[in-house]
């Protein structure tokens, strides 16, 4: 056996111990806090962000989910991470994926439409190991959904903010958040470029402590993005001149 098998066969027999919870308002499987965002944020469909009118309404309502996303602990469960060499992962993103095209808003993300899908799966004429891995242990791929549906989401935010005309009128507020989520690691490439759009002193400044490497408060990849928005600033700044 070569040792890329043995790494495969460790994941296949991997075991994440991870138990079925219940949600005591039904059969959600999903946490409140995002099966609660307003349309259309709770479906993920940046087409129709994207088109969302930039009134005061819908930026204090963008400006609240972030702010949720952030500050609820359920959205940051534990999830445990498969052996090397991590193939699991990718398999996961293609469950994820057909419980979204199933159950396209998160409120209507059940255990009973999971199973539903877990019995499709085992009703395929070829499984794959790891796709059998899913269905055996459909828990953790659920739990895995979790910070993934709640770092896209940040990210539609960011990204909806980006595009304004104006996106400095936003600063007061936006430049503690999108610090904060790229600490957290939420969204953080578009709040990284948020920071950028945003062009005032205080986002800089906000770039500049978190382009710190090593031992600074963002990850050493957010770290280099961080940098590379203060270089793209840098370049414009002197072209200007």
């Amino acid at each position: 056996m070569s040792e890329s098998d043995a790494e495969l066969s460790a994941e296949e027999m991997w075991d994440p111990q991870v138990a079925r919870w219940r949600d005591p308002e039904g059969d959600y499987v999903l946490p409140r806090a995002l099966r609660s965002l307003p349309q259309p944020w709770d479906e993920g469909d940046w087409d129709r962000i994207g088109d969302l009118p930039r009134t005061g309404e819908r930026v204090a309502e963008a400006r609240q989910v972030v702010t949720e996303l952030l500050e609820d602990p359920e959205l940051a469960p534990d999830v445990p991470q498969p052996p090397s060499p991590g193939l699991l992962r990718h398999v996961w993103e293609e469950f994820h994926q057909a419980v979204g095209e199933r159950m396209p808003r998160m409120s209507q993300v059940t255990w009973a439409g999971v199973d539903e899908l877990v019995r499709e799966w085992r009703g395929r004429e070829r499984l794959y190991p790891l796709q059998r891995h899913v269905a055996d242990h459909v828990e953790v791929a659920i739990l895995a959904m979790i910070p993934r549906l709640r770092d896209d989401t940040a990210d539609s935010v960011f990204r909806w903010l980006t595009l304004d005309s104006d996106p400095g009128r936003f600063a007061d507020w936006a430049v503690d958040t999108a610090e904060r989520c790229v600490i957290e690691d939420i969204g953080a490439d578009s709040a990284i470029e948020l920071l950028g759009a945003l062009g005032s002193p205080e986002a800089r400044a906000a770039l500049e402590r978190l382009s710190v490497k090593p031992g600074g408060s963002a990850s050493w990849d957010n770290a280099e993005a961080a940098q590379g928005r203060l270089f793209d600033l840098g370049n414009g700044e002197a072209e200007r001149s």
